[in-house]
Protein backbone atom coordinates (compact mmCIF):
# COMPACT_ATOMS: atom_id res chain seq x y z
CA UNK A 1 0.00 0.00 0.00
CA UNK A 2 1.61 3.10 -1.23
CA UNK A 3 1.47 6.58 0.97
CA UNK A 4 -0.86 8.06 -1.47
CA UNK A 5 -3.63 5.84 -0.11
CA UNK A 6 -2.73 6.08 3.12
CA UNK A 7 -2.98 9.87 2.95
CA UNK A 8 -6.05 9.75 0.92
CA UNK A 9 -7.45 7.38 3.78
CA UNK A 10 -6.30 9.61 6.58
CA UNK A 11 -7.96 12.40 4.44
CA UNK A 12 -11.38 10.68 4.15
CA UNK A 13 -11.89 9.97 7.79
CA UNK A 14 -10.68 13.62 8.77
CA UNK A 15 -13.59 15.20 6.81
CA UNK A 16 -16.36 12.61 8.46
CA UNK A 17 -18.73 13.69 10.96
CA UNK A 18 -16.63 13.31 14.41
CA UNK A 19 -19.99 13.55 16.56
CA UNK A 20 -21.93 10.92 14.84
CA UNK A 21 -19.32 8.10 14.64
CA UNK A 22 -15.36 8.26 16.56
CA UNK A 23 -13.06 6.13 14.59
CA UNK A 24 -10.54 3.90 17.22
CA UNK A 25 -7.64 2.25 15.66
CA UNK A 26 -7.35 -1.29 17.25
CA UNK A 27 -4.43 -4.01 16.66
CA UNK A 28 -6.51 -6.99 16.56
CA UNK A 29 -3.00 -9.04 16.84
CA UNK A 30 -3.92 -10.60 12.97
CA UNK A 31 -3.11 -7.45 11.10
CA UNK A 32 0.13 -6.65 10.04
CA UNK A 33 1.69 -2.82 10.93
CA UNK A 34 0.75 -1.58 7.63
CA UNK A 35 -2.83 -2.51 8.01
CA UNK A 36 -3.02 -0.72 11.38
CA UNK A 37 -1.33 2.16 10.13
CA UNK A 38 -3.59 2.38 7.40
CA UNK A 39 -6.96 2.15 9.00
CA UNK A 40 -8.08 -0.59 7.56
CA UNK A 41 -8.53 -2.43 11.36
CA UNK A 42 -10.56 -0.04 12.73
CA UNK A 43 -13.62 -0.18 15.34
CA UNK A 44 -15.76 2.90 15.91
CA UNK A 45 -17.72 3.58 19.02
CA UNK A 46 -21.46 4.19 18.93
CA UNK A 47 -23.96 5.33 22.30
CA UNK A 48 -25.35 1.99 22.06
CA UNK A 49 -21.95 0.51 22.10
CA UNK A 50 -20.87 2.61 24.69
CA UNK A 51 -24.17 1.76 27.12
CA UNK A 52 -23.20 -1.47 27.10
CA UNK A 53 -20.29 -1.15 29.33
CA UNK A 54 -21.84 -0.61 32.89
CA UNK A 55 -19.71 1.76 34.04
CA UNK A 56 -20.90 4.17 31.06
CA UNK A 57 -24.28 2.85 32.19
CA UNK A 58 -23.74 3.12 36.08
CA UNK A 59 -22.36 6.66 36.04
CA UNK A 60 -25.14 8.50 33.70
CA UNK A 61 -27.83 6.55 35.19
CA UNK A 62 -26.55 7.82 39.08
CA UNK A 63 -25.61 11.20 38.03
CA UNK A 64 -29.09 11.95 35.58
CA UNK A 65 -31.06 10.15 38.77
CA UNK A 66 -28.69 12.68 41.61
CA UNK A 67 -29.36 15.68 39.54
CA UNK A 68 -33.66 14.68 39.43
CA UNK A 69 -33.98 14.18 42.90
CA UNK A 70 -32.72 17.49 44.02
CA UNK A 71 -35.79 19.79 45.52
CA UNK A 72 -36.07 22.54 43.41
CA UNK A 73 -37.65 25.79 44.23
CA UNK A 74 -38.16 29.77 42.94
CA UNK A 75 -37.09 32.79 45.02
CA UNK A 76 -37.58 36.41 44.98
CA UNK A 77 -35.29 39.17 46.37
CA UNK A 78 -36.55 41.73 48.62
CA UNK A 79 -33.73 43.26 49.55
CA UNK A 80 -35.17 43.66 53.27
CA UNK A 81 -34.40 42.35 56.76
CA UNK A 82 -35.14 38.62 56.79
CA UNK A 83 -33.83 37.55 53.56
CA UNK A 84 -35.54 36.59 49.87
CA UNK A 85 -39.31 35.25 49.35
CA UNK A 86 -40.15 32.00 48.31
CA UNK A 87 -42.20 31.72 45.51
CA UNK A 88 -45.00 29.60 45.58
CA UNK A 89 -47.62 28.53 42.47
CA UNK A 90 -47.16 29.09 39.02
CA UNK A 91 -44.06 28.25 37.42
CA UNK A 92 -42.67 27.28 41.22
CA UNK A 93 -45.00 24.55 40.63
CA UNK A 94 -44.51 23.75 36.87
CA UNK A 95 -40.35 23.36 37.82
CA UNK A 96 -41.23 21.27 41.23
CA UNK A 97 -43.72 19.24 40.25
CA UNK A 98 -45.02 18.34 36.92
CA UNK A 99 -43.49 20.65 33.67
CA UNK A 100 -46.61 19.88 31.65
CA UNK A 101 -49.87 17.41 32.09
CA UNK A 102 -48.41 14.12 30.97
CA UNK A 103 -44.46 14.69 32.82
CA UNK A 104 -43.06 15.10 36.38
CA UNK A 105 -40.29 17.15 36.82
CA UNK A 106 -38.29 14.28 38.31
CA UNK A 107 -38.67 12.33 34.86
CA UNK A 108 -38.14 15.28 32.73
CA UNK A 109 -34.59 16.65 34.73
CA UNK A 110 -33.52 12.59 34.82
CA UNK A 111 -33.72 12.54 30.75
CA UNK A 112 -32.93 15.85 30.52
CA UNK A 113 -29.29 14.60 32.25
CA UNK A 114 -29.35 11.37 30.85
CA UNK A 115 -28.77 13.55 27.24
CA UNK A 116 -26.51 15.81 28.59
CA UNK A 117 -23.88 13.02 30.11
CA UNK A 118 -24.56 10.50 27.13
CA UNK A 119 -24.97 12.35 24.03
CA UNK A 120 -23.76 14.94 25.12
CA UNK A 121 -26.16 18.19 25.14
CA UNK A 122 -30.19 18.78 25.98
CA UNK A 123 -33.06 20.61 25.14
CA UNK A 124 -36.25 21.55 26.25
CA UNK A 125 -38.61 24.15 25.01
CA UNK A 126 -40.24 26.74 27.12
CA UNK A 127 -43.86 27.67 26.29
CA UNK A 128 -45.38 31.06 27.73
CA UNK A 129 -48.90 32.33 27.89
CA UNK A 130 -49.90 35.87 26.25
CA UNK A 131 -48.05 37.76 28.99
CA UNK A 132 -44.96 35.85 28.48
CA UNK A 133 -44.89 33.63 31.71
CA UNK A 134 -44.06 30.26 31.06
CA UNK A 135 -46.49 27.32 31.74
CA UNK A 136 -45.47 24.13 30.38
CA UNK A 137 -41.85 22.93 29.48
CA UNK A 138 -41.74 20.37 26.86
CA UNK A 139 -38.33 18.19 26.20
CA UNK A 140 -36.82 18.18 22.41
CA UNK A 141 -35.05 15.01 21.20
CA UNK A 142 -31.78 15.32 20.71
CA UNK A 143 -31.54 13.53 17.68
CA UNK A 144 -33.76 15.94 16.01
CA UNK A 145 -32.88 19.25 17.04
CA UNK A 146 -29.86 21.02 15.37
CA UNK A 147 -27.74 24.58 16.45
CA UNK A 148 -27.52 27.40 14.41
CA UNK A 149 -25.93 31.16 14.62
CA UNK A 150 -27.18 34.02 13.17
CA UNK A 151 -25.81 37.14 14.03
CA UNK A 152 -24.79 36.09 17.49
CA UNK A 153 -28.18 34.96 18.42
CA UNK A 154 -29.02 31.07 18.87
CA UNK A 155 -31.49 29.67 17.03
CA UNK A 156 -32.52 26.09 17.73
CA UNK A 157 -34.45 23.73 14.34
CA UNK A 158 -36.44 21.06 15.60
CA UNK A 159 -37.73 18.13 13.10
CA UNK A 160 -41.16 17.42 14.16
CA UNK A 161 -42.41 13.18 13.31
CA UNK A 162 -44.06 14.74 10.89
CA UNK A 163 -40.85 15.78 8.72
CA UNK A 164 -41.97 20.07 9.86
CA UNK A 165 -39.20 21.67 10.74
CA UNK A 166 -40.05 24.11 13.24
CA UNK A 167 -37.10 27.42 14.88
CA UNK A 168 -37.41 28.73 18.31
CA UNK A 169 -35.31 31.29 19.55
CA UNK A 170 -32.37 30.36 22.06
CA UNK A 171 -34.62 32.87 24.84
CA UNK A 172 -37.29 30.25 24.72
CA UNK A 173 -34.84 27.02 24.92
CA UNK A 174 -33.21 25.32 27.81
CA UNK A 175 -29.66 24.75 26.60
CA UNK A 176 -27.49 22.61 28.99
CA UNK A 177 -24.19 20.90 27.06
CA UNK A 178 -21.47 18.94 28.92
CA UNK A 179 -18.63 21.11 27.25
CA UNK A 180 -19.57 23.99 24.70
CA UNK A 181 -16.77 24.71 22.01
CA UNK A 182 -16.46 28.48 22.07
CA UNK A 183 -18.46 28.99 19.01
CA UNK A 184 -21.87 27.75 21.75
CA UNK A 185 -23.56 26.14 18.28
CA UNK A 186 -21.05 22.76 18.92
CA UNK A 187 -20.06 20.99 21.88
CA UNK A 188 -17.76 18.07 23.19
CA UNK A 189 -19.68 14.56 23.50
CA UNK A 190 -17.88 12.62 26.39
CA UNK A 191 -18.60 9.45 24.78
CA UNK A 192 -16.88 9.64 21.63
CA UNK A 193 -14.54 11.94 23.07
CA UNK A 194 -13.25 9.43 24.80
CA UNK A 195 -13.73 6.80 23.12
CA UNK A 196 -10.64 4.82 23.07
CA UNK A 197 -11.11 4.21 26.80
CA UNK A 198 -14.61 3.25 26.71
CA UNK A 199 -13.78 1.01 24.07
CA UNK A 200 -10.45 -0.67 26.21
CA UNK A 201 -13.39 -1.62 28.26
CA UNK A 202 -15.31 -3.05 25.69
CA UNK A 203 -12.97 -5.29 24.61
CA UNK A 204 -12.12 -6.72 27.91
CA UNK A 205 -15.60 -7.39 28.29
CA UNK A 206 -15.84 -9.47 25.00
CA UNK A 207 -12.89 -10.95 26.06
CA UNK A 208 -13.92 -12.40 29.19
CA UNK A 209 -17.53 -13.20 27.09
CA UNK A 210 -15.43 -15.20 24.47
CA UNK A 211 -13.61 -16.99 27.05
CA UNK A 212 -16.79 -18.06 28.93
CA UNK A 213 -18.96 -18.64 26.35
CA UNK A 214 -16.46 -21.09 25.24
CA UNK A 215 -16.99 -22.68 28.89
CA UNK A 216 -13.50 -21.87 29.32
CA UNK A 217 -11.52 -23.35 26.98
CA UNK A 218 -9.34 -20.95 24.97
CA UNK A 219 -7.83 -21.85 21.60
CA UNK A 220 -5.89 -24.49 20.75
CA UNK A 221 -3.24 -25.79 18.25
CA UNK A 222 -3.31 -29.56 17.65
CA UNK A 223 0.46 -30.32 17.29
CA UNK A 224 1.76 -33.92 15.67
CA UNK A 225 2.27 -35.99 12.66
CA UNK A 226 0.08 -35.40 9.57
CA UNK A 227 0.69 -36.75 6.45
CA UNK A 228 -1.64 -34.49 4.32
CA UNK A 229 -2.87 -31.17 4.65
CA UNK A 230 -6.47 -32.68 4.62
CA UNK A 231 -5.96 -35.26 7.22
CA UNK A 232 -4.67 -32.60 9.35
CA UNK A 233 -7.82 -30.36 9.32
CA UNK A 234 -10.16 -32.93 9.74
CA UNK A 235 -8.23 -34.17 12.53
CA UNK A 236 -8.32 -30.66 14.14
CA UNK A 237 -12.19 -30.28 13.39
CA UNK A 238 -12.83 -33.55 14.79
CA UNK A 239 -10.70 -32.78 17.78
CA UNK A 240 -12.56 -29.16 18.12
CA UNK A 241 -15.60 -30.95 18.41
CA UNK A 242 -14.64 -33.64 21.23
CA UNK A 243 -13.25 -30.36 23.07
CA UNK A 244 -16.65 -28.79 23.68
CA UNK A 245 -18.37 -31.30 24.08
CA UNK A 246 -16.27 -32.85 26.78
CA UNK A 247 -16.15 -29.30 28.26
CA UNK A 248 -20.56 -29.05 28.15
CA UNK A 249 -20.57 -32.53 29.72
CA UNK A 250 -17.99 -31.56 31.90
CA UNK A 251 -16.05 -34.56 31.17
CA UNK A 252 -12.33 -34.15 32.45
CA UNK A 253 -10.65 -36.27 30.78
CA UNK A 254 -9.50 -35.65 26.79
CA UNK A 255 -8.17 -38.16 24.58
CA UNK A 256 -5.92 -37.31 21.82
CA UNK A 257 -4.06 -39.15 19.16
CA UNK A 258 -1.19 -40.57 19.97
CA UNK A 259 1.91 -38.64 19.20
CA UNK A 260 -0.09 -35.27 19.33
CA UNK A 261 -0.10 -32.41 21.53
CA UNK A 262 -2.61 -29.42 22.26
CA UNK A 263 -0.67 -25.74 22.36
CA UNK A 264 -2.53 -22.94 23.88
CA UNK A 265 -3.60 -20.29 21.15
CA UNK A 266 -3.33 -17.00 22.84
CA UNK A 267 -2.41 -15.85 25.79
CA UNK A 268 -3.34 -16.98 29.50
CA UNK A 269 -6.11 -14.83 31.17
CA UNK A 270 -4.46 -14.97 34.17
CA UNK A 271 -1.39 -13.63 32.58
CA UNK A 272 -3.20 -10.85 30.61
CA UNK A 273 -4.81 -9.75 34.01
CA UNK A 274 -8.27 -9.30 33.02
CA UNK A 275 -9.47 -8.63 36.06
CA UNK A 276 -7.10 -5.48 36.49
CA UNK A 277 -7.70 -4.46 33.29
CA UNK A 278 -11.52 -4.13 34.05
CA UNK A 279 -11.04 -2.19 37.49
CA UNK A 280 -8.99 -0.16 35.26
CA UNK A 281 -11.41 0.43 32.62
CA UNK A 282 -14.12 1.57 35.41
CA UNK A 283 -11.88 4.01 36.55
CA UNK A 284 -11.31 5.66 33.36
CA UNK A 285 -15.32 6.14 33.03
CA UNK A 286 -14.57 7.93 36.46
CA UNK A 287 -12.29 9.88 34.87
CA UNK A 288 -14.48 11.13 32.37
CA UNK A 289 -17.80 12.20 34.34
CA UNK A 290 -15.29 12.95 37.31
CA UNK A 291 -16.77 10.54 39.86
CA UNK A 292 -15.61 8.74 42.47
CA UNK A 293 -14.79 5.30 42.06
CA UNK A 294 -17.09 3.81 44.83
CA UNK A 295 -20.06 5.49 42.94
CA UNK A 296 -19.84 3.44 39.80
CA UNK A 297 -19.44 0.31 42.74
CA UNK A 298 -15.55 0.09 42.82
CA UNK A 299 -14.58 -0.69 46.03
CA UNK A 300 -11.33 -3.33 45.68
CA UNK A 301 -9.43 0.09 47.26
CA UNK A 302 -12.43 1.18 49.32
CA UNK A 303 -12.64 1.47 53.25
CA UNK A 304 -15.19 3.70 55.83
CA UNK A 305 -12.64 6.71 55.18
CA UNK A 306 -11.71 7.22 52.34
CA UNK A 307 -15.54 6.41 51.18
CA UNK A 308 -16.85 9.39 53.27
CA UNK A 309 -14.37 11.72 51.62
CA UNK A 310 -15.55 10.65 48.33
CA UNK A 311 -18.83 11.45 49.27
CA UNK A 312 -18.12 14.98 50.01
CA UNK A 313 -15.75 15.32 46.52
CA UNK A 314 -19.01 14.05 45.11
CA UNK A 315 -21.12 16.94 45.98
CA UNK A 316 -18.10 19.74 46.51
CA UNK A 317 -16.31 18.92 42.87
CA UNK A 318 -19.20 17.26 40.85
CA UNK A 319 -23.02 17.91 41.48
CA UNK A 320 -21.86 21.89 42.42
CA UNK A 321 -20.78 22.24 38.85
CA UNK A 322 -24.22 21.05 37.51
CA UNK A 323 -26.01 22.59 40.06
CA UNK A 324 -24.92 26.46 39.60
CA UNK A 325 -24.58 25.42 35.57
CA UNK A 326 -28.63 24.59 35.67
CA UNK A 327 -29.46 27.27 37.92
CA UNK A 328 -28.33 29.67 36.04
CA UNK A 329 -29.85 28.57 32.18
CA UNK A 330 -32.88 27.87 33.99
CA UNK A 331 -33.41 31.53 36.06
CA UNK A 332 -32.09 33.25 32.76
CA UNK A 333 -34.15 31.16 30.08
CA UNK A 334 -37.25 31.21 32.27
CA UNK A 335 -37.06 34.91 34.00
CA UNK A 336 -34.67 36.70 31.73
CA UNK A 337 -32.23 38.59 32.38
CA UNK A 338 -32.12 41.11 35.23
CA UNK A 339 -35.23 39.44 37.26
CA UNK A 340 -35.61 39.35 40.55
CA UNK A 341 -36.65 35.87 40.91
CA UNK A 342 -34.18 32.84 40.46
CA UNK A 343 -34.74 29.19 40.89
CA UNK A 344 -32.36 27.55 43.12
CA UNK A 345 -31.67 23.67 43.71
CA UNK A 346 -31.31 22.39 47.60
CA UNK A 347 -27.90 20.27 48.04
CA UNK A 348 -29.14 19.25 50.95
CA UNK A 349 -31.88 17.18 49.41
CA UNK A 350 -28.80 14.77 48.78
CA UNK A 351 -28.84 14.12 52.63
CA UNK A 352 -32.55 13.25 52.76
CA UNK A 353 -31.53 9.30 53.19
CA UNK A 354 -29.38 10.33 55.93
CA UNK A 355 -31.99 10.65 58.89
CA UNK A 356 -29.83 11.04 61.78
CA UNK A 357 -27.44 13.40 60.18
CA UNK A 358 -29.88 15.17 58.97
CA UNK A 359 -31.60 15.66 61.75
CA UNK A 360 -28.54 16.50 64.02
CA UNK A 361 -27.98 19.60 61.70
CA UNK A 362 -31.43 21.29 61.58
CA UNK A 363 -30.90 20.95 65.48
CA UNK A 364 -27.93 22.60 65.63
CA UNK A 365 -29.26 25.46 63.08
CA UNK A 366 -31.94 25.91 65.73
CA UNK A 367 -29.92 26.22 68.74
CA UNK A 368 -27.59 28.56 67.26
CA UNK A 369 -30.12 30.95 66.01
CA UNK A 370 -29.69 29.46 62.04
CA UNK A 371 -33.17 28.44 61.61
CA UNK A 372 -36.06 28.88 63.56
CA UNK A 373 -38.36 25.73 64.67
CA UNK A 374 -40.74 26.10 62.29
CA UNK A 375 -38.29 26.64 59.44
CA UNK A 376 -36.62 23.55 60.95
CA UNK A 377 -39.89 21.63 61.20
CA UNK A 378 -40.44 22.81 57.51
CA UNK A 379 -37.58 20.94 55.67
CA UNK A 380 -38.62 17.28 57.95
CA UNK A 381 -42.27 18.07 56.07
CA UNK A 382 -44.03 18.68 59.25
CA UNK A 383 -46.60 21.45 60.16
CA UNK A 384 -46.07 24.40 61.81
CA UNK A 385 -46.44 24.82 65.67
CA UNK A 386 -47.80 27.59 67.63
CA UNK A 387 -44.65 29.60 68.96
CA UNK A 388 -42.06 28.38 66.58
CA UNK A 389 -41.28 31.78 64.61
CA UNK A 390 -39.00 32.79 66.95
CA UNK A 391 -35.53 32.18 66.44
CA UNK A 392 -33.81 30.90 69.63
CA UNK A 393 -30.15 30.02 71.05
CA UNK A 394 -28.59 28.43 74.30
CA UNK A 395 -28.04 30.29 77.34
CA UNK A 396 -25.04 27.81 78.62
CA UNK A 397 -22.55 30.95 76.51
CA UNK A 398 -22.44 34.02 78.86
CA UNK A 399 -19.63 37.08 79.31
CA UNK A 400 -16.77 36.46 80.69
CA UNK A 401 -16.98 38.24 83.84
CA UNK A 402 -20.52 36.52 84.58
CA UNK A 403 -18.78 33.63 84.56
CA UNK A 404 -20.02 31.45 87.72
CA UNK A 405 -23.46 33.51 87.94
CA UNK A 406 -27.09 33.25 86.80
CA UNK A 407 -27.03 35.73 84.09
CA UNK A 408 -29.94 38.14 84.65
CA UNK A 409 -30.49 40.90 81.60
CA UNK A 410 -32.87 42.85 83.90
CA UNK A 411 -30.00 43.20 87.41
CA UNK A 412 -29.72 47.10 87.93
CA UNK A 413 -26.65 46.70 89.90
CA UNK A 414 -23.19 45.52 88.23
CA UNK A 415 -21.00 43.35 89.79
CA UNK A 416 -18.65 44.86 92.36
CA UNK A 417 -14.77 44.34 91.43
CA UNK A 418 -13.29 41.60 93.64
CA UNK A 419 -13.45 37.62 94.19
CA UNK A 420 -16.31 35.74 92.35
CA UNK A 421 -18.69 36.52 95.31
CA UNK A 422 -18.90 40.26 94.99
CA UNK A 423 -16.80 40.87 98.04
CA UNK A 424 -14.00 43.70 97.96
CA UNK A 425 -10.51 41.49 98.69
CA UNK A 426 -7.58 42.23 100.55
CA UNK A 427 -5.81 44.14 97.94
CA UNK A 428 -9.11 46.13 96.70
CA UNK A 429 -9.19 47.42 100.88
CA UNK A 430 -11.36 44.41 102.13
CA UNK A 431 -10.88 43.63 105.85
CA UNK A 432 -9.91 39.71 107.35
CA UNK A 433 -13.25 39.91 108.41
CA UNK A 434 -15.15 40.43 105.70
CA UNK A 435 -13.10 38.19 103.27
CA UNK A 436 -13.71 35.42 105.66
CA UNK A 437 -17.71 36.47 105.71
Amino acid sequence: MGLRSLFRRESAVADAPSEERAQVVVDSGEASITEVLAGEVSEGITMKEALSLPAVWDAINFLSAAMAGLPIEVFEKTGKEGGDRKVTGGVADVLADAINDSTTSFSWRETFFAQVFGPGRAYTYIERNRQGRAINLFPMEHERTSVRKVRGRLLYDYMEPSGKVKTYEGKDVIDIAYLLCPDHVNYHNPVMTCASSIRQGLNANRYALTVFGKNGVPPYVLKGPFTAAKEMMRAAADLMKVTRRSAEEGKPVLPLPSGHDLVRLGDDPEKMQLTPVQIFAVGQVARIYQLPPVFLQELSKGNYNNIEHQDLHLVKHTLRRWVEKFEQELTLKIFGRGSKKYVKLDLDGIMRGDFKTRIEAIVRAVQNSLLTPNEGREKMGLPPRTGGDKLFIQGATVPLEMAGKAFNKNADTEPVEGDASGVPSLEDGGTEEQTET
